[in-house]
């Protein structure tokens, strides 16, 4: 079997455009308006919204086949925690091919009293026609009512239990890799090795330097198990993307750890690359024996230390846009500046006023750097997409912040938008001193509070 997928985050675009549809490839936005509890036997996660669904993908209440053989894009995200706040221990969640297991596809998400996270797999497949797609889900312990849940917050979109997107690429440039080993890191930067090529096409992968050899614009995702080695580990740890030898500006995140503590540190972007460019991942972490790790659970994939995965991308229209700025937020939904245009085309940006110049089917990927500004905050903070002035319908996720804890919400979506046509992200919280935060490490890239990266799909 291929395998496939990555970790990480969600936020759903619909297709609520009026008029005249445009034809559209395989692509589906399903989610899940359920709370589904787990256990330590793996579960199958049901999806029983379909949002936006055309071409030749289908879905039944979480069984999704493709009707199309080729190459696809896929990331699922799940809102972990516990039903009634109180529980604690570990959500894991991973992808089934045809009934089976697929291979280094296994994420987890560290669970505490009071907490919530947004658990993601994300990668590329290789599928035949008729093939069938499930995803699946354990928890550490029995009776803490762990799992994946639903709510509805007050005057903003609901915050789905599952999103899942996926949309099919051209399939001519394409790689999805891997760690099986855990990679610990300290103050100075360090590469991130890659020794599991799972699947690739016009790329090549040398231990984690990846060399592209067909010229053109990608899309790239990074997703490591950020953690320590001990149990005892505190820091953080962070996780930016290098072309060339140089680092990329904008493209630094990070997950504070604390003890046995696990999580999910993405990044990901739009990169236009020629043939021969080099594409590196680094990490640094600010204590002992953190960084990334991989672990082997009982019965399930393997829960690798890092996954990438590559897609070259239509270069019509694409951007990649990011914030050096902190935003804090509040109970009143406020929306997301976005002050940085690092790459752009036929997309406008006027500071998070998004404009789509060309009609299309696209996908989104928000990632906001949550934690509190002054280090005393607390509460939960809330990310969704608006669209022509509208809350978009089940795209809202959830992070916890207490204090100096800092984790990535992650959001993503696939549908259809016309020309003129306007996006903006919007954050709310719960409790004071919470938002989406940047910071500059020595010698590091910017941590920005938000990296949003939009690419059409057809």
């Amino acid at each position: 079997m291929k395998t496939f997928f990555v970790h990480s985050l969600a936020m759903v675009l619909t297709a609520c455009m009026s008029g005249t549809s445009l034809q559209a490839g395989s692509y589906a936005q399903l989610s899940s308006s359920e709370t589904q509890l787990g256990d330590p036997a793996p579960k199958l996660v049901t999806l029983n919204q379909d949002d936006a669904v055309g071409g030749g993908i289908s879905n039944a209440k979480g069984t999704i086949t493709f009707k199309e053989a080729g190459t696809y894009f896929v990331m699922a995200a799940g809102q972990v925690g516990s039903a009634d706040g109180k529980g604690q221990g570990a959500v894991r969640l991973w992808v089934k091919q045809n009934g089976e297991d697929v291979a280094n596809s296994n994420t987890e998400q560290t669970i505490l009293p009071g907490f919530t996270s947004v658990l993601v797999c994300q990668g590329v497949a290789e599928v035949k026609a008729g093939d069938k797609l499930a995803l699946a889900f354990s928890v550490s312990k029995a009776g803490e009512k762990l799992g994946l849940i639903a709510s509805k917050p007050k005057n903003e979109p609901a915050v789905p239990s599952m999103i899942f997107s996926a949309f099919k690429v051209d399939g001519s440039a394409w790689a999805q890799l891997s760690s099986t080993e855990t990679q610990t890191s300290g103050t100075a930067p360090k590469l991130v090795s890659l020794n599991q090529t799972d699947s690739a096409k016009e790329i090549e992968n040398n231990k984690g330097v990846v060399t592209i050899k067909q010229a053109g614009t990608y899309f790239v995702m990074a997703a490591g198990q950020a953690g320590g080695t001990s149990g005892k580990d505190k820091g953080n740890v962070r996780l930016w993307v290098r072309q060339n030898g140089t680092d990329v500006a904008n493209s630094n995140t990070e997950q504070t750890i604390d003890g046995s503590f696990t999580g999910v540190l993405v990044c990901q972007g739009v990169m236009e690359c020629n043939a021969g460019d080099k594409v590196e991942l680094l990490q640094s972490a600010t204590g002992k024996g953190l960084g990334m790790i991989a672990s082997t659970p009982k019965g399930e994939p393997v829960v690798p230390s890092m996954i990438l995965s590559i897609v070259k991308v239509d270069d019509s229209s694409y951007a990649q846009l990011s914030s050096t700025e902190s935003q804090g937020a509040a109970a009143a939904a406020k929306d997301l500046t976005l002050n940085q245009t690092d790459a752009a085309k036929e997309i406008a940006n006027e500071n998070g006023a998004v404009t789509i110049k060309k009609a299309g089917f696209y996908f989104v990927v928000a990632a906001g750097q949550a934690g509190s500004a002054k280090g005393d905050g607390k509460g939960n903070l809330r990310l969704w997409l608006r669209q022509n002035g509208k809350d978009v319908d089940n795209s809202n996720t959830e992070q916890t912040i207490n204090g100096k804890y800092t984790a990535v919400l992650v959001c993503q979506g696939v549908g259809e938008m016309k020309a003129g046509d306007k996006l903006k992200l919007t954050q709310s919280a719960t409790g004071a001193g919470v938002g989406m935060i940047a910071s500059t490490p020595k010698d590091e890239p910017v941590v920005p509070s938000m990296i949003f990266s939009i690419i059409k799909v057809d």
